[in-house]
């Protein structure tokens, strides 16, 4: 039977509109972003230390999973006092982590496989050993006002002490008196990371050449590390005043609202010549990525899509975000900020965990792996995993004598865990062999989790039960589909237990997320919001509970009684079947 011209029609007018549709995403707008912190993801060379060689054996991994961009924390010469963010170098690479040889054959090996790469750039300060800084101490030009450097006031018996009441982003003192040079200078974070001076025309073309060193090499995008406080005010004897917040000690960082230091207007302008200097090497077909890294609130955050980034990250379901305790209702609701918040034609984003906090499972319980990653992979937005999520990794409980992280260093032994990042970096468990097959050191620099044996991406890929990975992989392929990249999300059903929507494309083409993030099971009729359909097929799921019901990929189910127990999810394609069951 031939299809009547007015049907024809019809069929190209909606698979024009999908085309087209899909042709006006850039390539992270439809990329899953894995961040991978360096040190942790895998060693080559059996120093203990993660490296560049090591991500490049492991490409396939991302391409097993439907990763289609990387990001790299830094990998920049650092004495290491932040493990990498305090720089002494820009446009190089530590010996520990390879060469500049190795991370162009890692951009080589990446792009044959359509994978782009994503770097860390750290504008706000360098190392106290950087060439920089050391010219600075000695007042040589042209690098005397590259920091931020006061005389202080004068004491009452004619010592200099500090200008004002500021404090670090890890605790305690911001200005760190330098006897050659004779003056205080300004760290934001550790003594070791000075800031550099933005008001300073010098320092703001030297970091505009930083992104074109990397850019002309080919990397396709940059994630700016703590942009809030890249500018201070240029008056520094102004102390900032007290934020009120119960509890906090006088000498944490929350103690005081930082009105002087963090999120001043100039800052638009820097971020300004970053793009410009990006854009000197985009071209129609592949643009360069400016991702931003802030917690604030949501339009404190939205204010730099006017910027010329591409996104601020958004942390909403991160800090304070998700809590074991957070339900339906809850996450909708943790969700719906980004939702409802973001400037009209800008594109969402989410994320679960990094380097910085806490990972998901510390939080929600080992359990909850696969719940949280159907719901991070198939919201509407580009969603940006942390290294080990996709095998639902656990912390490790890193003693005090142990603790590498100055942030918790810092806080001493009582409170060091409160603060510490260590055991969300510890190393990524490739199997069960020797060190987990991350490294063949005796000692790597974290330790490895004891249930590296049975939780490992070996193991999960082997595994005849759905494992975390295999869903993960399952996600990942899903998200190519269109009503995933760029379908509209209608919320569904919404309690206590429940947080359910509907991904639509162009056509006829829907389908319903549905997860339990509560307590106790949950049966609830979802043909309100299925336009009459009243069957589905199973096309990802989170694993069979202990107890009924058992869910089978490619099982047809009815959508007016569906029943999850808690951590339990369901992607269900909706059947074009309207009678009534």
């Amino acid at each position: 039977m031939r299809a009547g011209p007015l049907l024809l029609l019809l069929i190209c007018g909606l698979f024009c509109k999908e085309i087209t549709a899909k042709s006006k995403l850039k390539w992270w707008q439809t990329s899953i972003i894995y961040q991978i912190y360096p040190r942790s993801f895998k060693d080559s060379d059996g120093d203990g230390v993660g490296d560049l060689k090591g991500i490049i054996s492991k490409i396939d991994h991302f391409v097993y999973i439907g990763v289609k961009a990387i990001w790299l924390s830094p990998f920049y010469p650092s004495p290491m006092k932040d493990f990498g963010y305090d720089i002494s170098n820009h446009t190089d690479v530590d010996p520990v982590f390879g060469t500049l040889d190795d991370f162009r054959n890692l951009l080589t090996e990446c792009h044959k496989k359509d994978i782009k790469v994503i770097i860390d750039f750290v504008p706000n300060h360098t190392s106290d050993l950087h060439p920089w800084f050391r010219a600075s101490i000695r007042n040589e030009e042209p690098y005397k006002d590259f920091y931020v450097w006061t005389d202080g006031i004068e004491g009452p018996d004619g010592t200099r002490i500090k200008p004002n009441n500021w404090l670090s982003v890890f605790g305690g003192e911001v200005w760190k008196w330098n006897e050659q040079r004779q003056q205080f200078y300004y760290h934001a974070f550790l003594e070791s990371q000075p800031d550099l001076n933005y008001r300073n025309p010098k320092v703001i073309e030297e970091m505009n050449n930083v992104i074109r060193f990397w850019s002309e090499m080919g990397v396709d995008g940059i994630r700016v590390d703590a942009i809030t406080n890249l500018y201070e005010v240029a008056d520094v004897s102004l102390n900032e005043p007290l934020s009120g917040k119960p509890g906090v000690p006088e000498f944490q960082y929350e103690y005081l609202n930082h009105i002087y230091s963090s999120n001043l207007p100039e800052i638009e302008g820097a971020i300004r010549g970053w793009r410009n200097a990006m854009n000197e090497f985009a071209n129609e077909d592949e643009s360069r990525f400016m991702v931003v890294e802030l917690y604030d609130t949501p339009d404190n955050r939205n204010a730099y899509l006017g910027y010329g980034c591409d996104l601020p990250f958004n942390f909403d379901l991160v800090d304070p975000g998700i809590t074991a305790d957070c339900g339906g209702r809850c996450m909708r609701d943790l969700v719906d900020i980004e939702y409802s918040s973001l400037p009209k034609n800008s594109w969402p984003n989410f994320v679960l965990g990094n380097h910085d906090r806490k990972r998901i499972t510390k939080k929600r319980g080992p359990g909850a792996a696969n719940a949280m990653n159907m719901l991070l992979l198939t919201l509407r937005g580009t969603p940006t995993t942390y290294y080990g999520e996709e095998i639902g990794m656990i912390e490790v409980d890193v003693p005090f004598e142990d603790t590498k992280d100055p942030w918790g260093i810092n806080y001493g032994k009582e409170r060091y865990t409160e603060f510490t990042r260590d055991p969300c970096r510890t190393p990524l468990q490739w199997s069960g062999d020797y060190q987990s097959g991350f490294t063949t050191a005796e000692k790597p620099w974290l330790p490895i989790h004891a249930n590296y044996k049975t939780l490992n991406v070996e193991a999960q890929k082997a595994s005849k039960e759905l494992s975390p990975l295999q869903l993960y992989k399952q996600l990942g392929e899903l998200r190519e589909n269109p009503a995933f990249q760029y379908g509209d999300l209608i919320y569904a059903v919404v309690n206590d237990n429940i947080f359910s929507y509907i991904r639509n494309s162009v056509g006829d083409s829907r389908y319903l997320v549905t997860i339990n993030f509560g307590k106790t099971n949950s049966k609830d009729d979802y043909t309100d919001y299925t336009d009459g359909r009243v069957l589905g097929r199973i096309i990802a799921h989170t694993g069979n509970m202990k107890n009924e019901p058992y869910y089978k990929k490619d099982m047809e189910i009815p959508l007016n009684g569906i029943l999850l127990q808690p951590d339990q999810g369901l992607v269900i394609e909706l059947l074009n079947k309207r009678q009534e069951l």
